[in-house]
């Protein structure tokens, strides 16, 4: 896992160009700076017909989805072990036609928050969707969209209270059943970037995994329906991962604790 400590401005602009050039790559940072922005998604007004069409077969095919508003990130940039950028409000029907397409070029990233729990031996523990959801049978770290709830007033957006939230809402757990790590970790992986908080439990992860499923089991619509435990990078090549989650967990695995 790539880190900027020591490493002078010229030399993070390079990097941060190779990752969002060749965009696959996976490096620290210490903080995050994402603002709310104006202007309209050039893509979703230049395709709105295929939009509505494709729209009109996913919901017939899951009804429980919902179209709402939701923040994706303009390119960002890293100065000083910070990385910031503008998000811009797009509404969920043509992000999906996006995704289900592929991601083609569109000047956006789908930048969302995530969250790195980790049990008292290191080991990763990853939510696995539920049918019905865009994700549905994949493993991947508990977060989702950011979204207007984490826009202050002055129009900064919270992630870390975004990811807090989702992983309340995903797992049943607070953020203070866990220590929180300092810094952020960075997901590039095509046109998606993760953007986490590495959790950590003082709990084993057969304990913690159970409480969770405990968690779980008392939501009416939960989101997840498992909750996988990963030991190490070779026991992640056995599992359905987000595509994302495969470009990260080398890194998590590899880097000093």
């Amino acid at each position: 896992m790539r880190s900027f400590r020591g490493v002078s401005e010229t030399e993070k602009s390079l990097i941060l160009d190779e990752y969002f050039s060749a965009r696959r790559g996976v490096l620290r940072i210490s903080e995050c700076r994402l603002r709310l922005g104006d202007g309209l998604w050039k893509f979703s007004a230049e395709r709105a017909g295929e939009i509505a069409a494709h729209w009109q077969r996913r919901q017939a095919e899951s009804p429980a989805l919902f179209d709402g508003r939701v923040l994706m990130m303009r390119p960002p940039t890293i100065s000083e072990h910070v990385l910031s950028a503008e998000l811009v409000g797009v509404d969920f029907k043509s992000y999906l036609y996006w995704r289900d397409n592929g991601f083609p070029e569109a000047d956006l990233f789908d930048g969302f928050g995530s969250a790195l729990i980790r049990s008292a031996e290191g080991h990763v523990l990853l939510g696995r969707q539920r049918g019905g959801n865009i994700n549905a049978g994949l493993a991947y770290l508990p977060g989702g969209f950011i979204d207007g709830r984490d826009v202050r007033s002055d129009g900064a957006v919270d992630i870390a209270a975004s990811i807090a939230r989702e992983v309340a809402e995903e797992t049943g757990l607070g953020a203070d059943s866990f220590t929180r790590v300092p810094g952020y970790i960075i997901t590039v992986c095509g046109a998606q970037v993760s953007i986490a908080v590495e959790y950590r439990s003082a709990l084993p992860a057969e304990e913690l995994r159970k409480l969770i499923l405990s968690g779980i089991g008392t939501q009416d619509e939960p989101e997840l329906d498992d909750v996988v435990i990963v030991t190490g990078t070779a026991a992640a090549e056995t599992e359905n991962l987000a595509e994302y989650v495969r470009v990260l967990l080398p890194a998590v695995f590899s880097a000093q604790p």
